[in-house]
């Protein structure tokens, strides 16, 4: 504005303000401003497309991929492979307990029964703790013969059947409890095995393989399928499987684990863990997807916000308020990624290509105690990039879940830029307007 003054009655002076068009109000500002809607939209829109279809596939990727990355195979676990694992550890449990002779295995007839049940238990059951975890846990449900001599055998009903071999495998396939089969690690989802060190096996090694946990069902990778070292947090990495798979899995265990099951039985089964699947990832799910729908109404009420019959409206400030809303969303969303999701996993994988032994062990012959075929790095950390063959190749699994994470960071990135782009526009809209309105009739600018 400009002063303009002029002698007035009794001395004074008299002054009023004119607009200085040329100063004040810059003709470009309409132009800066379609610029910035245009480019705050057109990346509104990708970053909303990209967290959507990136949040719906980081939680759902085929079972396929992780199996291919930890057996070297793409095959998933079946309800004959599953028989054929039952079958063999149930061979293996009777071979240990049919050394037994009475009930009190504290006995010193019954040493070679208890060290064989030792032999083939988990590390962390302790020296007794092979009686409620491991090949012979439980035995008073199988061999009812040594317990008492007048018990007959009986069947188990469907609970104690399912507890007892969640008891025999548990630590073997990473199931805390008989309620728990969605944490399973790759072990129980996939029919095949790696050509490397397994840990608790319960089975004893094939033949000419010492080193090596037998594959009852499936078959253990040779030169032909290479496979990849994977983290140890299996319950973790399950997290991100497809539901639906995982739950066809569980229903060929049950499958083979019931042979008396019909169809319906088999279908509610597979329905509720297909449920208590989704129902896991459902507060992750819902902090990743609350941020882009809330961009939705953002951008909604920000282009309301710059018609010009609304710019002084309360839409304004609907659309300011959904805009910062969405930002704490977004940036919110991050945490769970980095800390307890996709990125926690992907950190704990190493780049080895182009490393040597010591850095990176990926030879037997360097391997004193365990045998491993998979590249690791040498504190322990699986290599991404390198396979059991030793050529340039990278995780199957994890290459995914970089990928729709990244998808995920980058279109939260996006949607931030475009609301502060967006913000700017309908904060100096009504401004701009007011100002149009006062260039355009002489008479208000009086």
């Amino acid at each position: 504005f400009q002063a303009h003054c002029c002698p007035g009655a009794a001395g004074f002076l008299v002054c009023h303000l004119e607009m200085c068009e040329s100063v004040c109000t810059p003709k470009s500002w309409k132009a800066v401003r379609g610029c910035l809607l245009f480019v705050g939209f057109i990346f509104l829109i990708a970053g909303i497309a990209l967290q959507f279809g990136s949040a719906g596939s980081l939680y759902g990727i085929p079972l396929p991929k992780l199996c291919e990355a930890y057996s070297g195979s793409p095959d998933v676990s079946d309800a004959q492979g599953f028989g054929q694992f039952i079958s063999a550890v149930l061979e293996q449990r009777d071979a240990c307990l049919d050394l037994a002779v009475s009930a009190n295995f504290d006995a010193e007839d019954n040493k070679p029964a208890v060290e064989c049940c030792r032999a083939h238990s988990p590390s962390t059951a302790g020296r007794d703790g092979w009686i409620l975890k491991g090949i012979c846990a439980k035995p008073w449900l199988t061999n009812l013969n040594i317990f008492s001599e007048t018990a007959s055998e009986r069947a188990m009903s469907v609970h104690e059947k399912m507890d007892l071999y969640t008891a025999i495998l548990g630590d073997f396939i990473g199931v805390g409890s008989s309620g728990k089969y969605h944490q399973a690690n790759p072990e129980f989802w996939c029919k095949n095995c790696p050509n490397d060190f397994r840990r608790n096996c319960p089975f004893e090694p094939p033949e000419g393989s010492p080193e090596l946990c037998a594959c009852p069902g499936g078959t253990i990778a040779d030169a032909s399928s290479p496979f990849w070292s994977m983290e140890k947090d299996h319950s973790l990495t399950s997290d991100f499987v497809t539901c639906s798979e995982k739950a066809k899995v569980y229903r060929a265990w049950l499958k083979a684990l019931f042979e008396d099951w019909g169809e319906d039985e088999l279908d509610n089964a597979e329905s509720r863990f297909n449920s208590k699947c989704w129902q896991g990832k459902g507060s992750l799910g819902y902090i990743l997807t609350v941020g882009p729908v809330l961009a939705v109404f953002a951008g909604f009420f920000c282009g309301l916000a710059n018609i010009p019959v609304l710019a002084n409206s309360p839409v304004r400030d609907i659309g300011f308020n959904f805009a910062m809303l969405t930002i704490a969303m977004t940036l919110v969303a991050f945490w769970p990624l980095s800390f307890t999701g996709a990125a926690g996993i992907i950190s704990r994988y190493n780049f080895c290509n182009g490393l040597q032994y010591p850095v990176v062990h990926n030879l037997t012959a360097h391997s004193a105690s365990r045998y491993r075929n998979a590249p690791a790095f040498f504190n322990g950390n699986p290599c991404y990039d390198v396979n059991s063959a030793g050529e340039h190749k990278y995780n199957p699994f994890v290459m995914e879940l970089g990928m729709f994470n990244s998808g995920y960071v980058s279109g939260g990135v996006l949607v931030i830029i475009a609301l502060i782009c967006l913000l700017a526009v309908i904060s100096k809209g009504a401004d701009a307007l007011v100002e149009e309105k006062l260039q355009g009739d002489p008479a208000q600018r009086d």
